[in-house]
């Protein structure tokens, strides 16, 4: 009667072969895991031509009025930081594109009442490339970065 053979025992190099192989497929799913992470030109670059236009447009802005403000996404849209807390961000919607701005109300001057909000926000919704003052956006660009200063 044949006996069975007995598995053979794995070596010290073939172990260290099968974990190296571990590590190399756990740092490819973490590349992955990096690259699937959404991005903000990612983010501009999925919108429709007409709000990608106003939100580079506002981008713009946000970048030349506070050049030193960090951007990442937050909630599914670009938010921009200065020392680590959120001062802006930009977003997509249906009838609309929209800057928030995180500081309370009496941060910025709006006398033209453009704004929306409650007390510790504020939104401009813009609809066409005329509704974009420029000016009174990078004040309150400017504004917001001198709170989180």
């Amino acid at each position: 009667m044949p006996t069975a053979k007995r598995p053979a025992k794995k070596t010290v190099a073939a172990k260290k072969t099968a974990a190296a192989k571990k590590t190399a497929a756990a740092k490819k799913t973490a590349a992955a895991k990096k690259t699937a992470e959404p991005s903000v030109d990612g983010y501009f670059i999925q919108q429709p031509t007409d709000k990608r236009v106003l939100l580079e447009k506002l981008r713009a802005l946000v970048v030349k009025g506070v050049p030193d403000a960090t951007v990442s996404i937050k909630w599914g849209v670009p938010v921009y930081q200065r020392n680590g807390r959120n001062m802006c961000a930009l977003a997509a919607f249906k009838d609309h594109v929209a800057i928030n701005f995180f500081v309370a109300p009496n941060v910025l001057a709006d006398p033209g009442k453009k704004l929306e909000g409650g007390k510790t926000n504020r939104m401009l919704k813009v609809r066409t490339a005329a509704e974009i003052d420029a000016a009174t956006i990078s004040r309150w660009v400017k504004a917001a970065a001198a709170a989180y200063a």
